[in-house]
C-alpha cells in the first residue's frame, strides 16, 4: 500500500454530505444530534490518515477522551491495533487542537469505541532559532505558507535554510513533521469528487501540520474555501516574476485565510501573530500560490 498521507482506496467511506465545523468548545461533548458528522484525524507514523466520526470528545491537561464511530473495516482495524498495543504514538487533530498521543485505554462497546489517549511528554515550548537575517518568527511564517499555500523557497536559497524551514523545532524531537510541501493538493486528489468532505478534512490536516510542526501555538482563524476555477500565478523556478510579466492559468485552488499565534517566549514582548491569506493550487504540477498579508 502506498505510504501517502491518506489511502485513495478508502474514499468511498466518506461519500456523504457533512456540515461545516461547529465553533463550540472542544472540551465539551459533541452530541450526535447537534454534530452528526464531526470527525477527528488520527495519523500514525506510517502517514496513513484516518478521518473517524466522533460522537464525543473531551480534553484535559494530560489526556483526551473520545467516543468514536468507525465506518470502515480499515478504521476498525486501526482501532484494534491500538487496543492490542501495536499502534504506538500517533498524531491527533480535532477542530483547532492537535497533539502527539499514545493509546491509554481502547474499548469496543455495543455503540462504538471509547478511546482514552495520553498526551506525549513532547508537548511544550519549542523555540525557533533565527537563520542569518531571518528571525525564528519569519521562518515559522514561511513554513505556515508552505503548509497552507504550498509556497517554496527560490532555487537559489541555501540548502541549510530550506532544511530549517522544512523541519524547524521538529528536529529536536522524536515526533516531528518534515514539511517538504503542502499536504492539501494530495488530499484533494482523493476527495475532489466530494468537495464538502475535502474542505472539512483539509482543515483537520492543516491544523495537525501547523501545530505539530510547532509553527504556531494557537490557531485564531483558519478559513479554507474551495474554488473550482481560480487564476493561479505561474512561478518561474520557484520565484515570482515582475507583475508586468506575470502569467496565470486556471485550475482548482483552495483560498486560505489564516491567523495564528506563536508562543510568548519573553514576558516583556507579546506573542507574535502570523497573518496572511493566499491561494493554494490543488492540481499536481500547478505552480505554487503566492500569499498576501492581510
Amino acid at each position: 500500500m502506498p505510504q501517502h498521507v491518506y489511502e485513495l482506496t478508502l474514499m468511498e467511506r466518506y461519500r456523504k454530505v457533512i456540515p461545516q465545523p461547529s465553533s463550540s468548545d472542544f472540551t465539551e461533548a459533541v452530541p450526535p444530534e447537534s454534530e452528526p458528522c464531526e470527525f477527528v484525524l488520527l495519523r500514525p507514523t506510517n502517514r496513513i490518515q484516518y478521518f473517524v466520526r466522533v460522537q464525543e470528545a473531551r480534553v484535559n491537561s494530560s489526556e483526551i477522551s473520545l467516543k468514536l464511530l468507525p465506518e470502515s473495516p480499515e478504521e476498525t482495524e486501526f482501532l484494534h491495533s491500538l487496543k492490542t498495543g501495536g499502534g504506538g504514538d500517533f498524531a491527533f487533530a480535532h477542530r483547532d487542537y492537535a497533539a502527539w498521543v499514545a493509546p491509554q485505554t481502547v474499548t469496543e462497546t455495543s455503540s462504538g469505541w471509547e478511546v482514552v489517549l495520553e498526551k506525549s511528554q513532547e508537548q511544550g515550548l519549542h523555540h525557533e532559532k533565527r537563520f542569518g537575517d531571518f528571525t525564528g518568527d519569519q521562518i515559522a511564517e514561511l513554513r505556515a505558507k508552505r503548509i497552507l499555500l504550498d509556497e517554496k523557497l527560490g532555487v537559489a536559497s541555501p540548502w541549510l535554510f530550506e532544511y530549517r524551514v522544512r523541519n524547524g523545532p521538529s528536529l529536536e524531537h522524536e515526533n516531528g513533521l518534515e514539511i517538504h510541501e503542502s499536504p492539501l493538493p494530495q488530499l484533494y486528489q482523493a476527495f475532489r469528487e466530494t468537495p464538502v468532505q475535502f474542505q472539512k478534512f483539509a482543515r483537520l490536516v492543516a491544523v495537525l501540520y501547523l501545530k505539530l510542526s510547532y509553527t504556531v501555538e494557537e490557531i485564531l482563524q483558519l478559513d479554507l474555501e474551495l474554488r473550482e476555477s481560480e487564476d493561479i500565478p505561474l512561478n518561474l523556478n520557484g520565484g515570482y516574476p515582475h507583475p508586468r510579466y506575470q502569467t496565470f492559468q486556471k485550475g482548482p485552488a483552495l483560498k486560505a485565510r489564516f491567523k495564528g499565534q506563536r508562543h510568548q517566549y519573553f514576558s516583556i514582548r507579546p506573542a507574535t501573530r502570523l497573518e496572511f491569506e493566499g491561494i493554494c493550487p490543488l492540481v499536481t504540477g500547478n505552480p505554487n500560490g503566492r500569499g498576501t498579508h492581510g
